[in-house]
């Protein structure tokens, strides 16, 4: 990454960071973008050069990260077990530093009381989800229904990992709990449901 576009993310999280601790203090709702970039300390026009609305400056780290699990997936070797590669890329996303937990659960605070910001992310967590579902198919050999449901079951995994960190007094670290459901599932008493 160059010196400009170094800069350039170092406004970004800046302008992130000034929504989210406005959103924190006031409510999402009650945010605005002059706030926004007063907080920022940056000019009104610099909020819009980086983000459309207030929505796109919130969901901003997930947006970044879009293409994540495809790349994760895609780095793993190539021979090996789809499942296994999968697995891998489950816990590489959840295995991250108790500040990025911080960040992670900071937002999601904010998203359980903004509708609009949390629409959004159903459409960028199913981009997400396409792209596992593309880079699974290039290497599994399978057909369309077991790449799509390896890919659901992949974000399932790291939603519910995410979902009990932020929810349980259990302070099992989101990778292990991760790998927990992989290996129930994988298990003989799988909770998946069967027609007999």
């Amino acid at each position: 990454m160059g010196l400009r576009e170094k800069k350039a993310q170092r406004v970004r999280e800046t302008i992130h960071h000034a929504m989210l601790t406005l959103a924190e203090r006031d409510g999402y709702e009650a945010a605005t973008i002059e706030q926004v970039a007063e907080r920022a300390e940056v000019a009104i026009s610099t909020v819009y050069r980086y983000f459309a609305n207030k929505d796109a400056i919130l969901l901003d780290p997930v947006e970044r990260d879009v293409g994540a699990y495809a790349a994760l997936f895609r780095a793993r070797p190539a021979g090996e077990d789809v499942a296994v590669s999968l697995g891998w890329t489950v816990h590489a996303i959840l295995d991250r530093t108790p500040e990025r937990r911080a960040a992670v659960r900071r937002l999601r605070a904010q998203l359980d009381h903004a509708p609009g910001p949390r629409a959004r992310l159903w459409d960028i967590l199913h981009r997400e989800q396409v792209l596992l579902e593309d880079a699974i198919a290039e290497r599994s050999g399978r057909d369309q229904l077991w790449n799509a449901a390896a890919s659901h079951l992949t974000l399932m995994i790291v939603r519910m990992a995410g979902d009990h960190e932020r929810g349980s007094l259990d302070d099992t670290a989101p990778a292990d709990y991760g790998d927990r459901i992989i290996a129930m599932l994988r298990g003989p008493d799988s909770p998946l449901p069967v027609r007999d």
